[in-house]
């Protein structure tokens, strides 16, 4: 039963080799404004893991600590060039 998904995927893979990627067909098939409208349609919110949610916190976190670090330097620069 392996060797029969190999094998398909195998031939799926030569049948995009050949007859290119549909997608690929379809974009090129399109025109202008219907591309557009097709690459303007929103796509769902991905869920992600717990472990990803929290490092995106923490890079929020980290930038807006940063930015805040940024504009105290600044105003004390400002301040303090007399």
């Amino acid at each position: 039963m392996g060797a029969d998904i190999h094998q398909q995927a195998r031939l799926e893979h030569l049948r995009h080799i050949y007859e290119g990627e549909p997608d690929e067909d379809l974009i090129e098939a399109l025109e202008p404004d219907q591309l557009v409208y097709a690459m303007d349609a929103p796509l769902p919110r991905r869920h992600l893991g717990r472990a990803s949610e929290m490092g995106l916190w923490a890079l929020r976190i980290f930038v807006l600590g940063l930015a805040a670090l940024v504009v105290y330097t600044f105003i004390a620069g400002v301040v303090h060039s007399h």
